[in-house]
């Protein structure tokens, strides 16, 4: 309505001016009415634009549980994030329960605070507040209608609830542990091929001493048995202290 208002008024004070009232007396004071009309609409139009005259900030409020963005199977439970810029902007990436296979990001092209409270939560959740504004009532709305600012955000907040083992690393953080990770499982390899066959050989003595009468299919189906339950122990046994070995580090560089 106020760009309508403008522009009649706009009219309307060209039309007085230039002589549709003849009288000096009247013309004078109704253009200079419709000049200040015009007036206070234009200003009116860039407070609303610039301070968002005659409208309220509401915020929702979206609460979703986190899942660990290295899948459900891995060890580690994280969260990454980008660092831009000189690094105190950061765009996070995570995975909800309700998408666990999709990585989400947060917003870049708003207004954007990002916060990583990290308490003794059994769940963890990422709670998204999203900022809009509104207008204060159904006048501001008639006024201002088709300029397009209705419900228009402005500000999200992102707040990161995790556990005290939760890991939030940045992408270089996260490729660095990957690379000692693969160095590590390298070397779980060579240990397992160095340490499996005295496993096997010590189990096997003690399971023909328990049975000393087995045939040859018997001792080789024992012995493949053997083998698959020493190496499946063996691996996780190694892996974990692999783990107790880079968890430190890690929790020192996490958020």
């Amino acid at each position: 309505m106020v760009l309508w208002i403008l522009l009649i008024s706009m009219v309307l004070f060209a039309a007085t001016f230039i002589g549709l009232v003849k009288k000096p007396k009247l013309r004078y004071p109704i253009s200079i009415f419709f000049l200040l009309l015009a007036g206070a609409c234009s200003i009116s139009l860039m407070l609303n634009d610039s301070h968002h005259l005659g409208m309220k900030s509401i915020t929702e409020t979206q609460t979703k549980t986190l899942v660990s963005t290295t899948g459900n199977n891995s060890p580690l439970k994280l969260t990454v994030y980008k660092a831009l810029g000189n690094g105190k902007e950061k765009v996070f990436v995570y995975r909800t329960a309700d998408q666990p296979n999709k990585n989400q990001k947060t917003k870049i092209d708003y207004d954007v605070t990002t916060k990583v409270e990290h308490s003794n939560v059994q769940t963890p959740q990422v709670v998204i507040q999203r900022s809009r504004y509104t207008y204060q009532n159904d006048f501001w709305k008639a006024m201002f209608a088709g300029l397009g600012l209705n419900k228009e955000t402005h500000h999200y907040t992102y707040i990161f609830k995790v556990p005290q083992n939760w890991l939030v690393l940045s992408t270089s953080q996260l490729q660095a542990m990957k690379s000692q990770e693969t160095t590590a499982k390298a070397q779980i390899k060579d240990q397992v091929k160095a340490q499996l066959p005295n496993l096997v050989k010590a189990q096997m003595m003690q399971e023909l001493q328990k049975n000393p009468t087995m045939n040859d299919q018997q001792k080789a189906q024992l012995e493949k048995q053997i083998t698959a339950q020493q190496e499946k122990q063996l691996v996780a046994k190694l892996e974990q202290q692999m783990m107790g070995k880079l968890m430190p580090q890690l929790e020192k560089e996490s958020l």
